[in-house]
């Protein structure tokens, strides 16, 4: 599976006000980080990644209100209404030990400590306290796997693989 060169950190819901300022959802856990001045993000329009620079960002309800160097008039603001703001995965910080971005968790293989290959990753749930994997396979389906210090045994980004030990009945062997 080929890792993606950009993340997706928002979407531009709307205009707000007449000078180019940008209503945006935040799809980040760090939109503090990503949306401040002199920033690059990316607008993608189709196929084509068109870099802009936050000029300014402010909190608005659950909202970004941003100002965008390069879009400084409603004519122009117009243009980007629903389009999604990226950022080069270059721009991403390096996690501690031991936690990994989505984008390097989707696609890897999933084996358990007893039943061998799972599967593949297909989806991962933020559920606050811990992730859940939904992993698809062809032998057990889809299964959902709760990522907790007891079943996450490691994970080996150089061979796209995860070790697990499944809880007792998480799947069913019949």
């Amino acid at each position: 599976m080929e890792k993606p060169a950009y993340l997706k950190v928002g979407k531009i819901v709307n205009t707000h006000g007449l000078k180019g300022e940008l209503k945006v959802q935040p799809l980040t856990d760090f939109a503090e980080q990503r949306f401040v001045r002199g920033k690059t993000l990316f607008v993608q329009n189709q196929e084509v990644y068109q870099a802009v620079t936050v000029q300014s960002a402010r909190k608005h309800q659950n909202f970004l209100l941003v100002q965008f160097a390069e879009i400084l008039d409603i004519d122009v603001a117009q243009t980007f209404k629903n389009h999604d703001l990226w950022i080069s995965v270059q721009q991403l910080p390096t996690l501690p030990e031991g936690q990994y971005y989505y984008k390097d968790i989707m696609g890897i293989q999933v084996l358990d400590q007893q039943r061998g290959l799972l599967g593949t990753v297909s989806d991962i749930w933020d559920l606050g306290p811990n992730d859940v994997w939904t992993v698809q396979g062809n032998k057990y389906g889809e299964i959902l796997i709760p990522i907790l210090s007891d079943v996450l045994l490691g994970v080996d980004l150089s061979t796209q693989q995860a070790r697990v030990r499944l809880p007792e009945g998480l799947i069913d062997e019949n």
